[in-house]
C-alpha cells in the first residue's frame, strides 16, 4: 500500500511503458467516453421515442449486467494468452453492429442492437484489466486510472449535452448518432489493441480445462483458494444488488412520473453525473492507492445511501430539484467505485494474470444483473396492481430496498478492510 506521503506522479514523471500506454489509453478513452454518452440516451430513446413497454426497458437494464455472466468463459479462455484478438473482436461484433442502428425504427430491433452490444463488452473488460495490470505499476495504477477517467470526461459531456439536444429537436436522430457512435466506438478499442501489453515475470498459471465447464471450475476455484476476495466478491453483491434494482426504476422515475424531456433527462442522468465524476475521479484514484480498494468502496457504498434516499425523496414529492440532487450524490459515489470495482480485482491478483480475476469480478455482476432489473420491475408493478393499490408507493419502495442494500455493503467491505489490515500486521 503506497503510504499518504508518496510521490504523485504526473504522466511526464511515469516510467517509459507507463507514459506509452498513457497517450494510446488517454486517446481511446476519449472516443469510448463519445460512445458512451450516446449509449447511455438507449433507455430515453426505447421509452420515449419507441414505445418500449415494462417488459423492454427490464430486458435493456438487464441485458448489460447479465451479459457479464460470459466473462468467466473469455477470461479464462484468454488468461496467458496475447489480448489484442479479443480486444478487436469485441469491437467488431458490438460496436461497429451499432451502424444497423440506421434501420432500428421499432422497439424491438434498437434493444436487440444494444443487447448484441452489451454481450461483447464481457470480452474487452478482462483484456483491459490485464493491460492496466501490466503497464501501469501499483504505486501510480489508482492515480493514472483517476486522472484519464476525469479528463475524458469532457468528451462526454460535449457529446451528452449535443445528443440530447439534437432528439430534442429531433426525436429520430438516433438513427444516425447511434451508428456514428458505433464507429468511434469501434476506433477507440482498436487503439487499446494498439496497446503492446509489457511482459512481466509471473507465476506459472494453472493447467488449463477447455470450455465452458473449465471456464465455471476456474471461477470457483479462484473464490474457493482467494477467500478475501470472495469476500470482496460478496459485498460488492449487495452493492451490485442495490445498484441493479434501481436501473428500471430510474426511467419509469425520470419519463413517466417527473416528464422530463430529452435534454432535462440527459442532464440530469448523464451531464450531472459525468460532470460530478470528472472532478472526483482523480482524488477518487488517489484515495486507492493511498487506503486501497476495500475502504474506498465502503466509503462510496455510504454516500450511494443518500443517492438512493434522495431518488425516494424525489419520487414521493415529485420533485425534479430533488432527482438532480440525487443524481449529484451518484456521481460522487460512483467516482470511488468506479476505481475500485475497476482495479480492486488485480490488487487480489497480485503477481497473477488479472485476467482471470477480472473475469470472476465482472462474471458476478452478470450473478446480479440477472435479477436486479427484474425485481424494480416487479416490485413497481407489483405495488401498482389494482389489489394492492399502492402504486404511489412501489418507486420509493424499490429506492428504500436499494438504500438498505448499499448501508449493508458498505458496512460489509469495512469489516473486511479491518480484517485485512489486521492480517498485515
Amino acid at each position: 500500500m503506497t503510504p499518504a506521503s508518496a510521490p504523485r506522479a504526473a504522466p511526464a514523471e511515469l516510467p517509459f511503458y507507463s507514459r506509452y500506454t498513457y497517450g494510446l489509453h488517454l486517446r481511446a478513452e476519449m472516443l469510448n467516453n463519445v460512445f458512451g454518452a450516446i449509449i447511455g440516451l438507449a433507455g430515453i430513446v426505447a421509452r420515449k421515442g419507441l414505445g418500449a413497454g415494462e417488459i423492454g426497458i427490464t430486458i435493456l437494464t438487464t441485458a448489460g449486467s447479465a451479459a457479464n455472466l460470459t466473462a468467466i468463459f473469455w477470461s479464462h479462455t484468454m488468461e496467458g494468452r496475447a489480448k489484442r484478438p479479443f480486444i478487436v473482436a469485441s469491437a467488431l461484433l458490438g460496436r461497429l453492429t451499432l451502424v444497423l442502428m440506421a434501420f432500428a425504427t421499432t422497439s424491438p430491433f434498437f434493444i436487440a442492437l444494444c443487447v448484441l452490444y452489451y454481450f461483447s463488452e464481457p470480452i474487452f473488460i478482462p483484456a483491459q484489466n490485464a493491460m492496466l495490470q501490466a503497464n501501469y505499476s501499483g504505486r501510480i495504477r489508482g492515480h493514472v486510472f483517476g486522472t484519464i477517467t476525469g479528463l475524458t470526461k469532457v468528451t462526454y459531456l460535449v457529446a451528452a449535452i449535443g445528443g440530447g439536444l439534437m432528439l430534442r429537436w429531433q426525436p429520430q436522430s438516433y438513427l444516425w448518432m447511434f451508428p456514428s457512435a458505433g464507429v468511434l466506438g469501434t476506433i477507440a478499442y482498436l487503439l487499446y489493441a494498439k496497446i503492446r501489453i509489457r511482459r512481466w515475470d509471473s507465476p506459472a498459471t494453472t493447467t488449463r480445462r477447455a470450455g465452458l465447464f473449465g471456464a465455471v471450475r476456474e471461477f470457483f476455484r479462484i473464490l474457493r483458494n482467494d477467500r478475501d476476495f470472495d469476500r470482496f466478491e460478496r459485498n460488492f453483491m449487495f452493492y451490485g444488488m442495490a445498484f441493479m434494482i434501481v436501473q428500471p426504476v430510474h426511467v419509469y422515475l425520470l419519463v413517466d412520473e417527473l416528464r422530463m424531456d430529452y435534454l432535462t433527462y440527459t442532464a440530469c442522468q448523464l451531464v450531472m453525473v459525468q460532470i460530478v465524476i470528472a472532478f472526483v475521479s482523480r482524488r477518487a484514484g488517489r484515495l486507492l492507492d493511498r487506503v486501497g480498494p476495500t475502504r474506498l468502496a465502503s466509503l462510496s457504498f455510504a454516500v450511494l445511501v443518500t443517492y438512493v434516499a434522495t431518488l425516494a425523496a424525489a419520487a414521493t414529492f415529485h420533485s425534479i430539484p430533488l432527482a438532480f440532487a440525487g443524481f449529484f450524490l451518484f456521481g460522487v459515489g460512483m467516482s470511488g467505485v468506479n476505481a475500485a470495482w475497476s482495479l480492486g480485482a488485480m490488487q487480489f491478483a497480485g503477481d497473477r494474470d488479472a485476467s482471470a480475476y477480472m473475469g470472476a469480478h465482472v462474471a458476478c455482476v452478470g450473478v446480479r444483473g440477472l435479477f436486479g432489473p427484474a425485481i424494480g420491475s416487479v416490485i413497481v408493478l407489483g405495488m401498482g396492481h389494482p389489489r394492492v393499490d399502492l402504486e404511489k408507493w412501489g418507486i420509493p419502495a424499490v429506492y428504500v430496498l436499494s438504500a438498505l442494500l448499499f448501508a449493508l455493503g458498505s458496512v460489509s467491505m469495512a469489516r473486511l478492510h479491518r480484517k485485512i489490515g489486521a492480517g498485515k500486521t
